[in-house]
């Protein structure tokens, strides 16, 4: 595709058009923690990072404290690597390293001038020379702090183009692909609509909702066993099931999640939002519906901040949220502060 004048009688028109190649991106943060003891480690050594996945591959960042090579002793050296599988075509990839300061924000950052080949010849390429060590340490950069260092890796993909012939025979029909299965989709729509009588009644606080059981069973093993278990609770009006800890606002958003497989409204939005998450976390872990649980995990996650990064680390280690609690962890390494364990 080119760029070319179309003339005419009395004026000359310019038309234009681009071809761009798809491209797929990743970012890890890679925290160097003991700075201090990394120096001396020798030229040409590294500290590799946990793995990073994009485009379907395993990415590492290597930190070479003491220089890539004898002659760039004096630099810090980044390297960004893939895991080479043979079943792996070769790719080419950018990469871009951003220096982070204790409050996130890049203090310096350097990037790929071209996107390299990753193949079985070579599985890493980086900056050499990065930044030199004094810069590094500099009071006036504040690059360290704790002791620590942060380093955001960005690898971008170049995707390949996969072209297919047209083919053009006398009598061929190409028809589209069929749409995806929408038939979960329009069963939940049918019963949210009412128009399929409720079966069974429950008792949050006092307020009372009505549902269809074998949708809210479905979703839930805690409502399975009560339903439809060897206890089931038979022959009663009404079950009483907020267990003195599922407020009747939190137990509208389960039964929202339930019909809808998305978080209420209310709790996607706005400040206010905050208190009602944690009330569904809350119910979700007691009612056994684990993608809601980790829905609410990833939503108080965008909360963490350091007037509230304590309160959320409570909540993560009382409900066995690991993901939950391990981000709050990176969260205060990176701001330097310390989490006691709950007494």
């Amino acid at each position: 595709m080119g760029v070319g004048p179309s003339m005419a009688t009395d004026a000359t028109a310019v038309t234009g058009s681009v071809s761009e190649v798809p491209k797929v991106s990743g970012t890890h943060e890679f925290t160097i923690r003991e700075y201090s003891r990394t120096k001396g480690m020798g030229v040409g050594k590294s500290i590799l990072s946990q793995y990073f996945a994009v485009d379907g591959r395993r990415w590492y960042i290597r930190f070479y404290p003491d220089g890539y090579s004898t002659a760039d002793g004096a630099w810090i050296a980044l390297y960004a690597q893939t895991l080479y599988k043979p079943q792996f075509l070769p790719v080419r990839a950018e990469f871009t390293f951003q220096l982070l300061g204790p409050n996130g924000d890049v203090l310096h950052m350097r990037r790929s001038d071209h996107a390299c080949k990753y193949d079985t010849f070579c599985n890493s390429w980086g900056i050499r020379r990065y930044i030199t060590r004094d810069q590094l340490e500099s009071a006036a950069l504040g690059a360290i702090h704790a002791d620590s260092i942060t380093v955001r890796c960005t690898v971008t993909i170049h995707q390949t183009r996969r072209r297919s012939l047209a083919i053009n025979r006398p009598g061929l029909v190409q028809m589209p692909p069929p749409p995806p299965s929408d038939h979960g989709v329009n069963a939940l729509r049918f019963l949210a609509s009412g128009k399929a009588p409720f079966d069974v009644r429950f008792d949050v606080d006092g307020e009372i909702f009505e549902a269809h059981r074998m949708v809210v069973a479905a979703q839930s093993a805690w409502f399975e066993g009560l339903l439809y278990g060897h206890g089931r609770e038979v022959g009663k009006d009404v079950l009483e099931v907020g267990g003195g800890i599922v407020t009747a606002e939190a137990f509208r958003g389960v039964l929202h999640f339930i019909y809808t497989d998305e978080l209420p409204v209310e709790a996607t939005k706005g400040r206010g939002s905050y208190d009602l998450t944690v009330r569904l976390f809350e119910a979700a872990d007691y009612y056994l519906i684990d993608r809601l649980k980790v829905m609410c995990a990833c939503r108080l996650a965008e909360f963490i901040k350091d007037s509230t990064v304590k309160a959320i680390m409570e909540i993560a280690e009382a409900y066995s949220c690991k993901d939950l609690s391990q981000a709050c962890q990176n969260f205060a390494a990176r701001r330097g502060l310390t989490l006691l364990p709950a007494p």
